[in-house]
């Protein structure tokens, strides 16, 4: 009688045509599709596994089939003594079947149990969007467990229909029951999709960085809409009165202008909080998207309910969008602060009047012209830079415009310092080439041919690499003198160590590209054997070739065994 765990496994003779060598395969499966089986299980550990999980409240329902492709998709692993299977407070992504030996069980620095041979521990992480480790549990004599990822788990569910149901009605009613769903929905919850959001949310800044927001995090997570916007999009209108939504930006970088002035950029951070929560009845600044962007939405009706069962939580927003507010006041009133429209002109001292504006956008104020500011704020160089250097440094700016294809810049070229420029990017994608390799693509804040302005002796050097554009491109330019005159006049000890730590990395690419390159001219390629199968089919009446109708498994069986006969008469011969 064949074990129910071998069931739908069948041994498969096949052939390497590769020295010759011979090696069986085994194949299992799993649904509809077969997979390559390369351990053997241990007959009394499938068994005993099948037992411990039929026997638990998580799978005593599952039908066999579902238990059987857990226990093949498990990975089995032995610990030693005194060491951690998992530690409070941390994230999981598994749960433990503890087949052999002893742990311990502590919350909160104190002991709670010892668990034995057929324990469950960790399966809270199979289901709940919230991953955090509730308790540590240490193994105090060597152990034999089996793990199941939390993405093997949903994978094998999705050709379970009864279980996934099951699951998800489970899961949906122990978040009712919690209060932590607020907006009711049907048994169809994406149970992975979820805790993928509640990781994703933590990773924001305003999330990440408090401990007691975690619980709020977990929750808002479990009723948040996703949604990507292209750039450009328009995300909020200023002035819109209809502001019952907030959003948190996962990825990309969105752009915030108010009163035709451009404030600045965000990236991994919220907006849209004011109004939701009722500082403002208008919308104050329009929010564009500058990239691709991926946004969690949330409405008023969820957040405010939520908000109400953490008071931490709901001072920590508010106090965020009143500093936010304020720095928004002061943006479109800059004009004055910065004394009557001087747009950041050196005063008499030579100290200058303009300063960065406080705030959660990376903004200017109105002391950088808008598509200058557009410019810095995209850059990571130079979003944090002196206001007075970057006033400098646009006013003396070129503007250049380079069709799709157009080469910028020519490696090898002689590069002099008081004529030949330093580009940075205000609209478009450029390709950086070397010795015919590509590189890297640049975009939007950008900047290149630094490299021959900073490593120019006595004013000339050589260009190290091609630069082309990949679509129309819009640059504005400096000449590589003009640029070396304004770092030292405005000294930026930050911005300085952020350049040399830039021109290294992109130099050490070039080396490699290089070394990569003479590598793949010296190598030799050895001749490859290649095997062709040919599946069985038969003739038609009519001439034609049909395959045979059988199970893709006999057929694969019989083509693998008609190629080890061929090969074998061959070598015979």
């Amino acid at each position: 009688k064949t074990p129910f765990w071998l069931k739908g496994r069948v041994s498969v003779p096949a052939l390497v045509l590769r020295h010759g060598h011979h090696c069986s395969v085994m194949l299992v499966q799993v649904g509809r599709r077969y997979v390559s089986e390369q351990r053997e299980i241990d007959p009394l550990f499938a068994k005993g596994m099948k037992e411990l999980l039929t026997k638990s409240k998580v799978f005593q329902d599952c039908h066999d089939e579902f238990i059987r492709d857990l226990i093949v998709s498990s990975n089995r692993k032995e610990y030693a003594p005194n060491r951690y299977l998992m530690e409070e407070g941390t994230r999981g992504d598994s749960m433990f079947v503890l087949f052999r030996g002893i742990v311990e069980v502590t919350a909160n620095g104190r002991y709670v149990c010892k668990l034995r041979d057929g324990s469950i521990v960790g399966e809270a992480a199979l289901l709940n969007v919230d991953n955090r480790r509730t308790a540590s549990v240490r193994s105090v004599q060597k152990c034999d467990v089996a793990i199941i990822f939390r993405s093997t788990f949903h994978s094998i569910l999705e050709k379970y229909p009864w279980e996934k149901r099951k699951f998800q009605r489970e899961m949906k009613g122990k978040l009712m029951e919690l209060g932590k769903l607020m907006i009711d929905v049907k048994d169809d919850i994406n149970l992975e999709q979820q805790a993928i959001q509640c990781d994703a949310l933590k990773k924001v800044p305003f999330f990440a960085n408090d401990e007691s927001l975690h619980d709020f995090v977990a929750e808002l997570a479990m009723n948040a809409s996703s949604y990507w916007f292209r750039p450009g999009r328009v995300i909020i209108q200023e002035g819109d009165t209809r502001c019952d939504e907030m959003y948190v930006l996962l990825k990309g970088a969105v752009e915030v202008t108010a009163c035709g002035e451009f404030l600045g950029r965000l990236e991994n951070d919220l907006f849209g909080e004011i109004c939701v929560l009722d500082l403002l009845e208008r919308r104050t600044a329009n929010i564009t998207a500058a990239t691709q962007c991926h946004c969690m939405m949330f409405r008023r009706e969820i957040v405010i309910p939520v908000l109400a069962k953490y008071p931490d939580a709901r001072m920590r927003l508010l106090e965020h969008a009143r500093q936010r507010l304020v720095a928004l006041n002061d943006a479109i009133n800059s004009d004055q602060n910065l004394g009557g429209g001087s747009r950041g002109l050196p005063d008499a001292a030579g100290a200058s009047s303009a300063t960065r504006l406080e705030g959660c956008a990376i903004g200017f104020g109105s002391a950088i012209p808008a598509a200058d500011a557009h410019l810095f704020a995209a850059s990571t160089l130079f979003q944090d830079c002196r206001v007075d250097l970057l006033y400098e440094l646009s006013s003396r700016f070129d503007t250049k415009r380079y069709d799709e294809g157009k080469t910028i810049i020519e490696e090898g070229d002689a590069f002099r310092a008081e004529r030949d420029l330093v580009y940075f990017i205000a609209k478009g994608q450029v390709e950086v080439w070397k010795s015919g390799h590509f590189v890297a693509l640049l975009e939007d804040g950008a900047v290149f041919g630094e490299l021959a302005a900073f490593s120019a002796e006595g004013g000339s050097s050589i260009r190290q690499a091609t630069v082309k554009s990949k679509t129309k491109t819009v640059c504005r330019a400096v000449t590589g003198l003009t640029l070396k005159q304004l770092l030292q006049q405005h000294e930026d000890e930050e911005l300085n160590m952020k350049w040399e730590a830039q021109r290294q990395t992109r130099q050490q690419q070039l080396t490699e590209k290089v070394r990569q390159h003479t590598q793949a001219k010296a190598k030799q390629t050895d001749p490859l054997d290649f095997m062709f199968m040919k599946l069985p089919v038969v003739r038609t009446e009519e001439g034609s070739n049909v395959p045979i109708r059988v199970p893709r498994i006999e057929a694969l069986q019989e083509a693998l065994a008609e190629s080890c006969g061929a090969t074998t008469r061959r070598a015979a011969l």
